[in-house]
């Protein structure tokens, strides 16, 4: 019952929309993939036969999106934009954009739930929205769920030294997460976070701070039920940086009162080659207390392009104190290269990565360093031969939801007990769309 709800009142949006002089969209897209576990091990800890699973490119290693199929209908009209996603996981996903001049306003929401339960706040996937005041000189924005701000790059420069998507600056986890992924790891990168965010922009600066956590998801009749802190939970957060940019430089910072959070970095751009070096720390008097240092150079003169980070990571342990302390060492050395075979088609990447694993045990001793390894060489292979791609979520995008062709991929991880686990699987992806 509640699905025809739905299905009828997408019908009586649509007869509205009908009578306007907009322009309609019609795409669709489909991901298939398999993984092999070379490395599968029994309840004991033994060599077990190999496992298949069914999995999207992101599920091993990320954690999301499994195999799907989804049909998407859009509509435009001067500044809004209208779509209706169907998955074949029965969701039917309702977006709405107006895209002003100066502001701009995003929502979407399964709109089954919406009907079912219309007081969840739940319901939303995004709900964000901006405004620029005098000419763009001042941006403000406001997210009850933002969207993903890693394209923006705010207050960040060189990222070498930001902390892995696990929120760590050891890099480490189940599935070796964190390995070579950095993105989540600075401090004004927002995806889904309630927040505020002014920033000033000029010609070759921008600069301004974020507040998250103003607000709980509360819904109807819980209004109240769960209080926010507007000094513990909101001010002590706040994050303040800039960015200044001027070829051939970039520098930026950013601070975040809680835990004083110091990050800075900066890029030097040199025709092909781009030269970085980076700061990420945790040094406030509350465990854990965590840095990082680290910088690279990478060499991207066309179809061939290589790079080589290297990094160094402590971490004071939380169980550890001033009298009795522990913690953990890394340094972390990432080299990769990536070879356009065919350069309308076909693209090599491989990964690589070696990390010395140290620091000290609870009664001060220092433990022994130990060497972990990793290697990922990856296929794309682009079906419709409009260029060679970067990787899925690739330079054209194209990987993220609009190719049609196949992923091939390897991990190979030689790990350390109890931060860099064993790992040995080959995937492939197939993918669809139109």
């Amino acid at each position: 019952m509640k699905k025809i709800l739905v299905v009828l009142l997408m019908l009586a949006v649509a007869t509205g929309v009908f009578a306007l002089d907009g322009e309609w969209s019609l795409s669709g897209q489909a991901e298939i993939g398999t993984l092999v576990d070379l490395g599968a091990k029994d309840s004991a800890g033994n060599s077990a036969p190999s496992v298949i699973y069914g999995i999207g490119y992101n599920i091993p290693y990320d954690g999301y999106d499994n195999p799907f199929g989804k049909l998407s209908i859009g509509y435009n009209w001067e500044s809004l934009s209208l779509g209706i996603g169907i998955k074949d996981t029965g969701s039917i996903d309702g977006s709405i954009e107006w895209d002003g001049e100066n502001y701009k306003f995003y929502a979407n929401a399964d709109l089954s739930n919406l009907i079912s339960k219309p007081w969840s706040t739940g319901n939303f996937g995004r709900l964000w929205g901006w405004y620029k005041f005098l000419n763009g000189l001042v941006h403000l924005e406001v997210g009850y769920k933002s969207r993903d701000n890693g394209n923006d790059k705010l207050w960040v420069s060189d990222k070498t030294a930001a902390f892995a998507n696990n929120g760590d600056s050891i890099a480490h986890g189940t599935n070796g997460k964190g390995l070579w992924g950095i993105d989540g790891g600075y401090f004004a990168k927002v995806d889904g976070d309630q927040m505020l965010l002014t920033n000033v922009v000029l010609s070759n600066l921008n600069f301004g701070f974020m507040l998250k956590n103003l607000y709980k998801e509360v819904g109807w009749p819980d209004y109240y039920s769960d209080e926010v802190k507007f000094v513990d939970d909101v001010l002590k957060k706040l994050i303040i940086g800039f960015k200044f940019e001027m070829q051939p430089i970039e520098v930026a910072a950013s601070f975040k009162m809680d835990n004083y959070g110091v990050y800075f970095g900066g890029r030097w751009f040199i025709g092909s080659v781009t030269a970085g070096l980076s700061f990420t720390g945790l040094l406030g008097s509350d465990d854990p207390k965590e840095m990082k240092f680290g910088g690279g150079v990478e060499y991207k003169p066309g179809a061939f392009g290589a790079s080589i980070n290297a990094y160094y990571a402590l971490k004071k342990d939380q169980a550890s104190s001033a009298n009795d302390p522990a913690g953990s060492t890394q340094i972390g050395i990432v080299p990769g290269f990536f070879y356009n075979v065919i350069p309308t088609h076909l693209q090599f990447r491989a990964d690589f990565g070696f990390y010395l694993n140290g620091g000290k045990n609870t009664d001060n001793s220092k433990r022994p360093t130990e060497v972990a390894w990793a290697v990922q060489p990856q296929l794309f292979w682009n079906f419709l031969g409009t260029g060679a791609d970067d990787g899925y979520y690739g330079a054209s995008g194209g990987w993220s939801g609009k190719a049609t062709g196949i992923i091939v991929r390897y991990r190979l991880i030689s790990g350390v007990d109890g931060i860099i686990d064993d790992s040995n699987k080959l995937d492939v992806t197939f993918r669809w769309h139109f």
